[in-house]
């Protein structure tokens, strides 16, 4: 039987670093991996936070080797993005090695390309639970709450104001996804143009208007819930009102090589994330509202703090959880592995009840 050993991939990058500090602040002794051995050596020298951890520089492109460097690994911890491009090839590696698969993706399209084949990860005994950072770990118990408290929802939107930067990583996903809102309808995937939904949510009195986006929870909040139409918002700040208008009139072109091209470009000159002190006053609101065929509603609300520190907290305190053996296999999201009340074990989070219309 092998010894439990967690590896964190893409350790040299934004996310990645806080994940690996928060690892060795909790007592773990992680794998730090990534496909720069340059970046994993300063990662790892005398004063930084990985000083003394094993490092490990592999790539993505060839399934043979990448197999080979987890052979001996536990759990694995992606957080390397895009991960529309990063997660099947990993997802394959912990399938023909026996490692838990986790990463901390927001994008629809993994999840659903993740949950689809979820009786493979099944048969093989490994658990696939994606998206254990801030996307999706807040929302999901939140509405997995929200749901088991109030059943026979027929509709959920979930709305999202967060007062925090965005990393670069962040917004390179951001740039594949343009134009790609989706919902769910009837229990399937829809598309739908920036700015045709509109929601006014209670992120704080009064009321704040937001406008349709696209979050994970399309995917995972069908998965651990059942309710068939869901619809997710972002609140309309000033920045993305201003992208909504500019993706109705020019997101093809951006969404094509060139385009794509050109924002990574700029994506390039920018920083790499939100600084330090700009974390520390960093939090974000998120808002669950649940609908029944009646037109009933139950609203629940979350505050939780800095998403990127949170993000590097609760993956690492899954991680954990996973090297210890408390596992569910197969496809899983945050609350059907864990529980909707995962999320109440975490410093800084918020949580209250805004209505419920059933009396």
């Amino acid at each position: 039987m092998r010894e439990p050993k967690l590896l964190i991939y893409g350790a040299t990058g934004y996310t990645g670093r806080l994940a690996v500090a928060e690892a060795v602040r909790s007592g773990l002794r992680p794998v730090a991996a990534g496909r720069d051995p340059e970046k994993l050596a300063a990662l790892a020298s005398p004063g930084a936070a990985a000083h003394g951890l094993e490092t490990r520089a592999f790539g993505l492109d060839d399934p043979a080797a990448l197999a080979g460097a987890l052979e001996d690994v536990s759990v694995v911890l992606h957080c390397a993005g895009p991960f529309s491009r990063t997660a099947l090839p990993m997802y394959d590696a912990c399938l023909k090695t026996g490692a838990h698969y986790l990463d901390i993706t927001g994008e629809v399209d993994v999840f659903e390309a993740l949950a689809a084949r979820g009786s493979e990860a099944a048969a093989a005994g490994i658990m696939v639970l994606p998206g254990v950072g801030f996307d999706v770990v807040p929302s999901d118990c939140l509405i997995a709450d929200l749901a088991a408290r109030h059943p026979g929802g027929r509709t959920l939107r979930l709305g999202l104001a967060a007062r925090s930067g965005a990393s670069r990583g962040t917004m390179r996903t951001v740039a594949q996804a343009i134009g790609q809102f989706r919902i769910r309808r009837d229990g399937a995937i829809a598309t739908v143009r920036p700015g045709q939904l509109r929601h006014a949510f209670e992120f704080g009195p009064p009321p704040d208007a937001a406008l349709v986006g696209v979050l994970g929870d399309v995917t995972t909040a069908f998965h651990s819930t059942g309710i068939p139409n869901i619809e997710t918002y972002l609140q309309a700040t000033r920045s993305f009102t201003r992208l909504t208008r500019i993706l109705r009139g020019f997101g093809p072109l951006l969404a094509a090589r060139t385009g794509q091209a050109l924002l990574n470009r700029l994506l390039d000159r920018g920083p790499e994330g939100p600084t330090e002190s700009a974390r520390r006053t960093a939090h974000a609101i998120l808002v669950a509202e649940i609908e029944d065929a009646e037109g009933r509603r139950a609203v629940a609300r979350v505050r939780t703090p800095d998403p990127y520190g949170f993000t590097a907290t609760v993956a690492v305190a899954i991680a954990a959880r996973a090297l210890a053996g408390d596992v569910k296999a197969g496809y899983q999201t945050p609350a059907s592995a864990y529980g909707a009340d995962l999320l109440r074990e975490f410093d800084g989070v918020t949580w209250e009840v805004l209505g419920d219309e059933r009396g």
